[in-house]
């Protein structure tokens, strides 16, 4: 090895320790600030604005010295907290089980590549606004949505939280190849247009690659099955129509991958 290779590895271990002790700091404050929140010491609004400056910090900066898998807990807690208005202890008790699995990595728990996708899966799910899911069966299922329209995107979400399946949202193509292949989802919903990737195109990358060639893919579309603009389509991908169709099209697809069956 070359001085200058040793010095870039020397380099790159002293910037991820850097990280991993700020992961540490930044774990202490929200278990303080969680506390506070339990004592009623903090309003509940100031408390997820903070909750979610640290997610946002601490996703972006792992993506910065490449540590996936603090990337995808921060993605997942930051869509925990994104669309709460208050905490209930509950609530309090789920952002807690996240900080205390950053702060578990950070002080060096081994998880390997194959042990990603339980982790991910071990963590609480999304709730979803005006839902009870205390009638609500839940399901060790993960659907993972690509779909960059948030409105679209909450109406999926709520279509299968009344179902009881657990669901996390990417906006683009690129970050949901990186997505499926760490956390192995039962299933890919994607949108038809993800910009310069279609969703086409991801079903099709998707399709390509053994590691995620087995994972279930649907394209929720405008367009019917045959349409020219669908050419191209793997075979095996259902198509789920943005239509009075939309709930019916779900059910058929989940029923025919044996999802949640």
């Amino acid at each position: 090895m070359s001085s200058i290779d040793s010095a870039d590895n020397e380099n790159e271990r002293r910037v991820i320790a850097e990280f991993f002790e700020e992961l540490r700091d930044t774990a202490s404050s929200l278990h303080v600030l969680l506390g506070n929140l339990r004592s009623k010491a903090v309003p509940p609004d100031e408390a997820l604005a903070e909750i979610r400056r640290s997610a946002h910090n601490m996703g972006s900066e792992a993506q910065t010295v490449g540590v996936p898998l603090i990337k995808l807990i921060t993605h997942r807690l930051s869509e925990y907290v994104a669309d709460l208005k208050t905490l209930d202890k509950a609530g309090i008790d789920e952002i807690e089980a996240f900080v205390v699995k950053i702060e578990a990595i950070a002080n060096g728990e081994p998880v390997g590549e194959a042990d990603v996708p339980s982790v991910i899966r071990s963590l609480p799910a999304k709730r979803t606004a005006d839902i009870d899911f205390g009638n609500i069966e839940k399901k060790d299922v993960e659907i993972l949505l690509v779909l960059p329209e948030k409105a679209m995107a909450h109406i999926v979400q709520r279509e299968l939280a009344n179902c009881g399946y657990r669901t996390s949202t990417v906006r683009d193509a690129f970050q949901a190849i990186e997505t499926v292949v760490r956390t192995r989802p039962d299933m890919v919903i994607g949108a038809m247009e993800l910009g310069v990737v279609s969703g086409i195109d991801l079903a099709c990358a998707l399709a390509a690659m053994p590691v995620t060639e087995s994972v279930p893919y649907a394209l929720l579309t405008s367009y019917e099955l045959g349409h020219a603009k669908l050419k191209g389509l793997p075979s095996r991908a259902a198509i789920i129509r943005k239509s009075n169709m939309f709930g019916v099209d779900i059910a058929e697809t989940l029923i025919r991958f044996g999802v949640g069956a």
